[in-house]
C-alpha cells in the first residue's frame, strides 16, 4: 500500500517540474517576441537604415591623343572639348616658354584632364620619353608650366653581328636604329668605304652607350669601341676624350682620322667609277669619267672630303652646280651636279672635313640625282678609291697609358660576354642628353 502512494507522489512530482519548465520556454518566446524580435526581420522585409549614403561625385575625365600629320598646337587644342579660347591661348603661352612649338611632328603625344566638375586641371605635351611639358592651373587661378623631371638610366651595350646583304638590315634584324648604323659608317669613314667594301660574312661589333628611362629606349650616345672584321683584315676604334675633344684611335693609339675621306656622302652607292673609257649617258659615244658617280637622294647632304679653300663655288656648265676646293700638299675635290650650296659658301671660304658644302642634285648634263665627286693632285685627276690618304696624328706620349687603360677596361668587359650594363642614373634636369627628337624610337 505504502508502495502504491510513493509511486503516485513520483508521478505527480514529475508533472509539477514538467509544468514548470514549460512555462518557463512560453515566458521566455514572450520577452524574445516582444523586446527583441526587430534585430531579425522576417525574410524579403524591407530593411531601413537610420541615414542614406550619398551618390558618388563624377569621376575626372581625361582626353589624350597624338598629333597628326599637318596639325600644330592650335589644331590640336580645338579637337578637345571643353577648353575656352582663354585657356587653350593660356597653354599655347606656357609651353611656348619650354619648348619650340614649330618643332611639334606626327607622333607626340598630349592629354588633357579635366575635374568631376568639368573644369581644366592640366594639359601635358609629350614630345620625347624625356620631353615631358605640363600646363596647370592652380587655386589662385595662376598658370603654371613646367618640365618634368624624368630619370634617365645610362648603359653600356653591346652590339654584334654579321652582315648577309647590307650593314643596316645586319641592324635591324638586330632591332637597332639607324642612327647606330651612321654613327659606326661615321667612324670608319677613311677606313672603309661601305658602298663598295662589305660582303657577306662580314661582322662587326660594337659598345654603345644607350639612355633609357625605365625600359623604354631615349637614345643612343657615343660609340665607345667599334670593329669591323672581313675576310682579309679587321680593323678596331677605341673613342678617348683629349684636349681636342676627343677622337677615334686604332689599338695602338694611330689616329683613325685621314687628311682625305673615302666618301663625300655619309651613306649612299657607287653608281659610276673612275674609268678612261665610259659610255655617256647623254652625249653619247665613249669617253673618259675621271671621278666616281655615287646616286643618292635628291637633297642628301655633301661634305668636303678634307679641310681646305673654296676655289669655285658656281654654275660650270655639264658639272651644273659645282663646288671645287683646294687642300694642301697639292690636292683638289670637285664636287658637281649639286642641287644647291650650303649657307654662306663662296670662293675663299675656308671649310673643315665634313663641313656640308652642298646638296645632292641632278643640275648640268645628269640624268638623275647623284653627285659627281672628282679628284686631282697637282692637276692631275686620281682615282678617289684607290688614293692612299696620310693619317692625322697619333695620340701624344703622356697620353698613352691612360689610353690603355681605358682599352684594358673595355676588353675585360668585352670578355665577360655581358650585354647591358649599368653605368650611372641621373635627373632629366641634372643633365642634358642632347635632342632625343632625332631618334625615331620613344
Amino acid at each position: 500500500m505504502q508502495f502504491l502512494k510513493d509511486k503516485i507522489y513520483l508521478n505527480s512530482k514529475k508533472k509539477l517540474f514538467f509544468y514548470i519548465f514549460l512555462s518557463a520556454i512560453i515566458l521566455l518566446g514572450g520577452v524574445w517576441f516582444i523586446f527583441f524580435r526587430h534585430y531579425y526581420p522576417p525574410e524579403n522585409s524591407l530593411v531601413i537604415y537610420p541615414f542614406d549614403f550619398p551618390p558618388s561625385p563624377p569621376l575626372p575625365q581625361i582626353f589624350s591623343g597624338q598629333v597628326e600629320r599637318g596639325e600644330n598646337l592650335s589644331a590640336v587644342l580645338k579637337k578637345l572639348p571643353k577648353l575656352s579660347p582663354t585657356e587653350m591661348e593660356a597653354i599655347c603661352q606656357q609651353l611656348k616658354k619650354m619648348t619650340n612649338l614649330r618643332r611639334l611632328k606626327p607622333g607626340d603625344s598630349f592629354q588633357l584632364q579635366l575635374n568631376w566638375e568639368r573644369k581644366f586641371v592640366k594639359f601635358s605635351l609629350t614630345t620625347s620619353p624625356v620631353d615631358i611639358f605640363e600646363v596647370t592651373l592652380d587655386k589662385s587661378g595662376k598658370w603654371i608650366g613646367e618640365k618634368k623631371d624624368v630619370l634617365i638610366d645610362k648603359y653600356w651595350t653591346q652590339v654584334s653581328g654579321e652582315i648577309t646583304s647590307n650593314l643596316f638590315s645586319a641592324m635591324n634584324d638586330l632591332q637597332e636604329e639607324d642612327q647606330l648604323v651612321l654613327d659606326f659608317v661615321d667612324i670608319f669613314a677613311a677606313e672603309i668605304d661601305f658602298h663598295s667594301d662589305p660582303q657577306p660574312n662580314d661582322r662587326f661589333q660594337i659598345i654603345v652607350e644607350k639612355y633609357y628611362t625605365g625600359k623604354t629606349f631615349v637614345k643612343y650616345g657615343r660609340i665607345l669601341y667599334a670593329a669591323y672584321q672581313n675576310r682579309s683584315r679587321k680593323v678596331e676604334a677605341i673613342y678617348f676624350p683629349t684636349s681636342g675633344g676627343g677622337g677615334y684611335y686604332t689599338p695602338q693609339g694611330e689616329s683613325l682620322n685621314k687628311a682625305f675621306l673615302k666618301s663625300p656622302l655619309k651613306f649612299t652607292r657607287i653608281s659610276s667609277t673612275y674609268t678612261s673609257r665610259r659610255h655617256h649617258p647623254i652625249l653619247g659615244g665613249f669617253r673618259p669619267h675621271y671621278g666616281v658617280d655615287y646616286a643618292a637622294p635628291l637633297g642628301a647632304p655633301v661634305w668636303a672630303v678634307a679641310d681646305g679653300v673654296v676655289s669655285f663655288c658656281g654654275w660650270n656648265k655639264g658639272y651644273g652646280n659645282q663646288v671645287v676646293i683646294n687642300h694642301s700638299r697639292g690636292y683638289k675635290t670637285m664636287y658637281g651636279h649639286l642641287s644647291r650650296f650650303a649657307p654662306g659658301l663662296k670662293k675663299g671660304k675656308k671649310v673643315r672635313q665634313k663641313e656640308v658644302i652642298g646638296y645632292v642634285g641632278s643640275t648640268g648634263l645628269s640624268t638623275g640625282p647623284h653627285l659627281d665627286f672628282r679628284l686631282l693632285k697637282n692637276n692631275v685627276f686620281r682615282n678617289p678609291l684607290k688614293e692612299i690618304s696620310p693619317r692625322a696624328a697619333p695620340l701624344p706620349p703622356q697620353q698613352i697609358a691612360p689610353f690603355k687603360e681605358f682599352k684594358k677596361s673595355l676588353e675585360q668587359w668585352l670578355a665577360t660576354g655581358e650585354k647591358n650594363r649599368l653605368i650611372t642614373s641621373f635627373s632629366s634636369r641634372e643633365r642634358k642628353i642632347g635632342d632625343a627628337r632625332s631618334y625615331p624610337k620613344s
